[in-house]
């Protein structure tokens, strides 16, 4: 059996499906806004091809969600950042949260998001050094399943510095960040000390913020299968 691939995806369809996924994903000279623009013109296709690729980021998003809020779920005030089509939408609501709102730049990927009717409020915005238009101790969550490594390691600290003013204290910010789309790489390694090279900057701003006491780690999950076969990681950020 190739992991790499679902089982639902025709042999004489793989390649192209694989194609597209590096396509949509970019590489370090491919800019936010072209990344962005990439998955709006592959809206049409976007699910497939995750599904193509056996990306398990909203399964284990979710789980983790509803292992650090084991109650009153529905009440559990949640953003989904680069919410995408809502995949992780539908995963939370099958653990029973109820109040999840949506921030995804690509408007293609909202208008084919709210046809699912999951979220309660759309931000159709970037997450980066921008503030977002969000009272500060809105959420009691924040979750991050599908955001592009190649938009994830070129994150400023203050766009972290934005989830952390937007959830409560004492709450949980989730991230399935994986920093990385690439084949053949160990996602997990992206988290500890020792891992890729190429996620030193976002490990930097992570330990910044536990220094300056905003918030601290309270999860690093490693977990098989994450994406084309390779080992995933959820850590998580208890807010300060």
């Amino acid at each position: 059996m190739d992991e790499k691939f679902s089982a639902d995806i025709p042999l004489e369809e793989r390649d192209e499906v694989e194609k597209v996924f590096h396509y949509l994903i970019g590489d370090d000279g491919t800019g936010t806004e072209d990344i962005i623009d990439r998955f709006s013109k592959n809206s049409h296709q976007y699910e497939k091809v995750l599904g193509g690729v056996n990306f398990t980021g909203p399964v284990q998003t979710a789980q983790s969600a509803a292992e650090f809020y084991p109650n009153n779920r529905e009440d559990v005030y949640i953003l989904d950042v680069a919410a995408g089509t809502g995949q992780c939408a539908e995963k939370l609501h099958s653990h029973g949260f109820r109040r999840i709102d949506a921030l995804e730049p690509s408007s293609e990927m909202v208008e084919r998001a709210k046809k699912k009717d999951l979220y309660g409020r759309y931000f159709n915005v970037m997450l980066g050094g921008n503030a977002l238009d969000i009272e500060g101790d809105t959420y009691d969550a924040v979750t991050i399943s599908g955001l592009s490594f190649m938009v994830m390691k070129k994150m400023p600290q203050n766009a972290f510095e934005e989830l952390i003013r937007i959830v409560k204290p004492g709450k949980y910010n989730l991230f399935n960040t994986h920093c990385g789309y690439i084949i053949n790489t160990s996602f997990y390694k992206i988290f500890p000390e020792d891992g890729d090279a190429v996620a030193a900057i976002y490990r930097r701003n992570v330990k910044a913020l536990e220094s300056e006491g905003k918030w601290k780690q309270v999860q690093l999950r490693h977990f098989k299968g994450y994406l084309f076969g390779d080992d995933g990681g959820v850590a998580v950020h208890q807010v300060l």
